[in-house]
């Protein structure tokens, strides 16, 4: 056999391919109307009602717009209901500062990727790249222990006293300028490194480096305020106010959630990944040495059921999946059978474990889940709260049928009071160090 493909094949292809009339009409429809729109199954969207039998109250959805900041808003959605409720408020009343949360988290990205230089032994370029060391250094986009480790650090505001500015919704131009920035000064911390410098002054370099940094993003996102005097009202209508309040201090007064206790539960069924063991991720990190993403590997079904027991708790749920595939945003359905490619085109899609190994997909978008379902002790549909918006989907909602759930959800977030004694020893493991670059 050849190995180039042939004009004789081609004809081959081409009578083939004109011989089955059915293929030349679903042509036409692809070719006018779009591929998802040809391949659309209606019945599937009539199918997944967006009625739930375990639900939390709605809540103001937030918009990231491009500000690729998913991650920020899916920890907000799940520590709103616990601060509204603190304040007695409406939940749909109270909105949090993304802003407040990304100027940190910027600065102590700096500083992690700094500190990386500084302990590593070996700073060859071909160690670097191997690693990915300096790639994703201050990228935008986060996890779950990111989010914990800043408002830890520097606590929570509302919304309006640090609003969104320009760029905190459209965040690519600032990504590329910090990132540059950054890099030139790792290059100065590695010729330091070739030259023998001592650790001291390289920290003495890196601090200005971030006075630099802490200026710049001054200037592009404003500077974060140290304290305020909180007004708002009450679910009763009545005015309230707090003086000299500090972001620390807000967060310790109404934020009861012990977001220590929370872990996450991964369902990651790759060739170099076991369930039942802990997992670290190499690097990356906001917070130096207290931002480490690590997750339990569990199958599936553990992650659905320790789901429903924290939303049954009126809590809900920060989670992360793949949704590029099989949804509809006009609808708000994720469905794994929404496109009939099987049919239409002989397309089977990869299983979640095939996608995983061949890095298909990874865990690109962060989302909570609000409700769900449940029929017979199994669940049928999930409710999940995105992050752009109230036009689109259902209010801003996805309706996610169980199929995807299996396929492509990889990631949830858990109060360990919901895990089992055999869970919670689980977590004492040593984690197993994975790539940057392996989908999660």
């Amino acid at each position: 056999m050849e190995s180039q493909i042939s004009l004789e094949q081609i004809k081959k292809f081409r009578e083939i391919y004109n011989s089955n009339k059915t293929n030349k009409i679903i042509e036409n429809a692809i070719t006018k109307n779009g591929l998802e729109n040809a391949c659309i199954d209606r019945n599937i969207i009539i199918e997944n009602q967006p009625v739930f039998n375990i639900e939390l109250p709605e809540s103001k959805r937030y918009d990231q717009q491009d500000s690729w900041r998913c991650w920020i808003y899916g920890g907000l959605n799940l520590i709103k209901h616990n601060i509204a409720k603190n304040l007695n408020m409406n939940v749909i009343d109270l909105e949090l500062s993304n802003n407040h949360i990304a100027f940190f988290d910027k600065l102590e990205k700096s500083n992690n990727a700094y500190e990386n230089i500084i302990n590593i032994k070996d700073i060859s370029f071909d160690y670097l790249h191997k690693e990915n060391i300096i790639k994703y250094c201050v990228s935008e986009g986060g996890y779950w222990e990111w989010f914990v480790a800043i408002i830890n650090k520097y606590g929570i505001i509302p919304y309006s006293y640090n609003p969104n500015v320009v760029e905190s919704t459209n965040y690519e131009k600032v990504e590329y300028l910090y990132t540059e920035k950054v890099k030139k000064d790792i290059i100065e911390l590695l010729n330091l490194k070739v030259n023998g410098t001592d650790i001291n002054s390289l920290r003495e370099k890196k601090n200005k480096f971030l006075q630099e940094n802490y200026i710049l993003l001054c200037k592009i996102l404003g500077e974060p305020i140290t304290e305020f005097n909180y007004e708002y009202k009450d679910k009763n209508g009545e005015y309230k106010r707090i003086e000299n309040l500090t972001p620390i201090e807000f967060k310790n007064k109404f934020l009861s959630l012990e977001l220590e206790n929370f872990v996450t539960i991964g369902n990651m069924p790759m060739y170099n990944k076991e369930y039942y063991k802990v997992y670290k991720k190499k690097y990356l990190g906001n917070v130096y040495e207290k931002s480490y993403v690590k997750y339990l590997n569990l199958p599936i079904d553990d992650l659905k059921d320790l789901t429903i027991k924290q939303l049954k708790d009126n809590n809900p749920v920060y989670m992360g999946a793949h949704i590029l595939k099989f949804r509809d945003k006009k609808s708000g359905i994720l469905d794994n059978r929404l496109y009939n490619y099987e049919t239409t085109l002989y397309f089977k899609p990869l299983s979640k474990e095939e996608a995983l190994n061949l890095y298909d997909i990874s865990m690109h978008h962060v989302m909570t889940f609000t409700g769900a379902n449940v029929v017979d002790n199994k669940p049928q549909r999930w409710k999940i709260e995105d992050s752009y918006g109230d036009k689109e989907k259902v209010n801003g909602y996805y309706i996610m049928n169980d199929n995807f759930f299996n396929e492509f959800v990889l990631s949830v977030v858990i109060d360990k009071k919901y895990l089992s004694e055999e869970q919670l020893k689980l977590l004492e493991q040593e984690p197993i160090e994975f790539e940057i670059e392996d989908p999660f």
